[in-house]
């Protein structure tokens, strides 16, 4: 996997968003440093491709109710 970070975005395998990744937060299950995703104001780990929180239930949440089910794209 191939990331970089560079002026806000993060580049994943190709795949470029705005965020960044976090030095000191890690995945529960694959201890890989998390993501943040600016977009869903949520954080991710990339190397399990799950978020790391669920969606809210706010009907009026501007991030939850338009975030895929995977933060990166399926190979």
């Amino acid at each position: 996997m191939k990331i970089t970070e560079a002026y806000g975005k993060l580049t994943i395998d190709g795949f470029e968003f705005y965020g960044q990744m976090e030095e000191n937060k890690f995945c529960p299950t694959c201890k890989a440093n998390l993501g943040y995703y600016d977009d869903y104001d949520a954080y991710f780990c990339p190397s399990c491709n799950q978020w790391t929180e669920t969606t809210c239930k706010d009907p009026d949440c501007k991030y939850c109710p338009n975030r895929a089910e995977q933060p990166l794209p399926s190979k």
